[in-house]
């Protein structure tokens, strides 16, 4: 049973490709706070804030899915922490790490198992996705079962996870036109989807929580569910055309009839309104589709957060400091901050059609006042980490405070040194956000009313916009931090920790060279021979396999011509774009590796 100071966290992971290290490392020190924390509090002596923190509900996209699943898995396994200069944990004990620093590169994927077999049917994607099959089944080789009191919400000890996906296949909706003296309806499509969990032992449902949940034990992994769960995790990264869409199949098609997937809020009554689906899509099972990653349309699910934190009945979760009880914190490796677009005068059919894509994906995300309350300091119902560091002043250092961010973030995956430090940035991050940002003016009466506090030990000190590291013994000699009351007041009061650092963690979390991205280090000899073999591989499918199939449907795959055909495809074709695949992937790697060393250069102080 939790106490009535109770403060809900609701975390929402962006999608971030190779940057899931950032966002793992964020986790990471997120786990190491909150258990340090509870374990402190408990303790005699104590004089800071008392009041719990729980975690209901995860979320994400793409690369912030799946490690919301692995964290979801960590919230009831040990997790053994990363630091500069000690030994990575085993496997066992961290696979955020393990999962995104250690397992994952861009080898494994070029790969070419996916394509060797004898049968295969034909090509799903650039890039081989038998290593992120492993890691995900790799994923649930945990060790120490534990149970963490701030996971879940009241007395329902489990977590809810939700994570998106992009239905190919879609489901119908409809409405009446106004007006029509007809049974006519408009009718569209939804492709924006979501899979819905219940993570705990043997987890039962809070009373009144919103349906269409799976259940999921984790003291029984071999329930039939954790399928499900391990392909929903590996549909929600599947990056279009780089990595490979994924089969899911629900049973029937009831969960979009039970949650809240499709709506509109009332204004009259400030209410979330579900909207069921068209009556014919009521009677489909099972109801199957292929999936692509979740952030094609939702890259940010904060909404399937914030909703739940909010019982889903109200629009929105108090905003004002002083009552405050409830947010949701963003993780974002790529925020998109506003910037004007590059001049293009290109209107070439090809070069249109390269952008319309890219143009539908950023209109589908188009939620600018979500990150706008995310980053906004006088909201205290919605926050947000994403990368920052001191950096050697240039502005590729500012436009890459991440070594995943080259490449349109794939970049991580080209070497394990660019993974390693962002995960640890990530912990750094982490570590300055609960420091000198995640907080609430000191007159909240839910959290501190009642309760003695170390006022000079515990009231957040303001660090400005500094990036440079700043010992736990110099809080003194910052001011204090003020804090707005309301969300549109001014900032008057002082503040308290939401999540507070135990001494221990006060310890900043410094990035040494020797964890500093490493380009030279990048074998560009061997990275081009697998290139090649991969580019090979991928030309030869498609013209002995998907073309075959092709031509065959179209009657056109008999007589003589057709034969010089093929043979010409085989013979030039193949090898001839394989080897221009490969001069343009050379290209783009070189100019990425450059852009790394330009923005990590030393600057001469030897910051990070």
């Amino acid at each position: 049973m939790t106490s009535d100071r109770t403060f809900e966290l609701g975390l929402v992971m962006a999608g971030a490709i190779s940057a899931g290290a950032y966002t793992a490392g964020v986790m990471d020190f997120l786990f190491e706070a909150l258990d340090a924390y509870y374990e402190e509090k408990r303790k005699p002596g104590w004089d800071g804030p008392t009041h719990d923190v729980r975690i209901p509900i995860m979320s994400g996209a793409s690369a912030g899915g799946m490690t919301s699943a692995i964290c979801a898995l960590h919230a009831f396994h040990d997790l053994a922490h990363v630091w500069p200069g000690k030994p990575v944990p085993p496997p066992e004990r961290n696979r955020l790490y393990s999962s995104w620093v250690s397992d994952i590169s861009l080898d494994r994927l070029l790969k070419t198992s996916d394509l060797d077999a004898p049968d295969v049917r034909g090509l799903k994607s650039l890039l081989c996705c038998n290593v992120l099959d492993e890691i995900v089944a790799e994923a649930f080789n945990m060790s120490g079962v534990c149970d963490r009191a701030w996971i879940g919400r009241g007395d329902d000890p489990s977590l809810r996870v939700r994570l998106t996906l992009t239905n190919l296949r879609g489901a119908p909706y409809s409405f009446r036109l106004f007006g029509s003296d007809t049974d006519e309806t408009y009718g569209m499509l939804n492709h924006g989807d979501y899979f819905d969990f219940a993570v705990g032992k043997a987890p039962v449902l809070a009373p009144g929580a919103d349906p269409g949940a799976t259940p999921l034990d984790v003291t029984n992994l071999g329930q039939q569910e954790w399928r499900v769960y391990r392909q929903t995790a590996l549909a929600t990264g599947a990056f279009p055309v780089g990595l490979a869409p994924r089969l899911i199949e629900r049973p029937d098609t009831s969960f979009y009839g039970q949650a809240q997937s499709f709506g509109y809020e009332d204004p009259s009554t400030g209410k979330y309104c579900p909207v069921k689906p068209d009556a014919c899509f009521d009677k489909i099972a099972p109801y199957g589709f292929v999936s692509v990653d979740g952030g094609v349309i939702d890259n940010a699910p904060l909404e399937l957060a914030r909703r739940y934190l909010s019982g889903g009945a109200t629009v929105r979760n108090d905003r004002s400091g002083d009552s405050a009880s409830k947010a949701v914190l963003l993780i974002a490796p790529f925020p998109n901050f506003a910037a004007v677009p590059p001049q293009d005068d290109d209107d070439l059919l090809a070069s249109v059609l390269q952008r319309l894509l890219s143009s539908l994906v950023d209109q589908a995300r188009f939620k600018p006042e979500e990150l706008q309350l995310a980053a906004s300091d006088a909201c205290f119902s919605r926050f947000m980490i994403s990368p920052t560091r001191r950096g050697n002043g240039t502005a590729m250092a500012k436009q890459f405070p991440i070594a995943s961010g080259v490449l349109n973030g794939f970049g991580g995956f080209l070497h394990e040194s660019f993974r390693r430090h962002d995960y640890l940035l990530g912990r750094r991050n982490a570590q300055a956000f609960l420091r000198w940002n995640f907080g609430l003016p000191e007159t909240n009466a839910r959290l501190f009313k009642g309760v003695s506090i170390n006022d000079d030990r515990w009231h957040i000190r303001d660090a400005g916009d500094a990036t440079a590291t700043l010992a736990a013994a110099d809080d003194k000699k910052l001011a204090k931090k003020k804090f707005a009351e309301t969300a549109d007041g001014s900032k008057t009061t002082f503040g308290f920790p939401i999540i507070p650092l135990v001494d221990r963690l006060l310890t900043p979390i410094e990035i040494p060279a020797a964890d500093m991205p490493k380009p030279d280090d990048v074998d560009r000899v061997a990275l081009a021979a697998k290139i090649d073999a991969r580019a090979r591989k991928v030309m030869a499918t498609l013209i002995d396999v998907d073309l075959r199939r092709v031509t065959h449907a179209l009657g056109l795959d008999t007589g003589p011509l057709a034969n010089v055909a093929m043979v010409g495809a085989d013979w030039f074709g193949g090898p001839f774009l394989a080897k221009v695949l490969t001069k343009k992937a050379e290209t783009v790697i070189d100019q990425a590796l450059e852009q790394v060393r330009e923005a990590f250069r030393p600057n001469g102080a030897g910051a990070p």
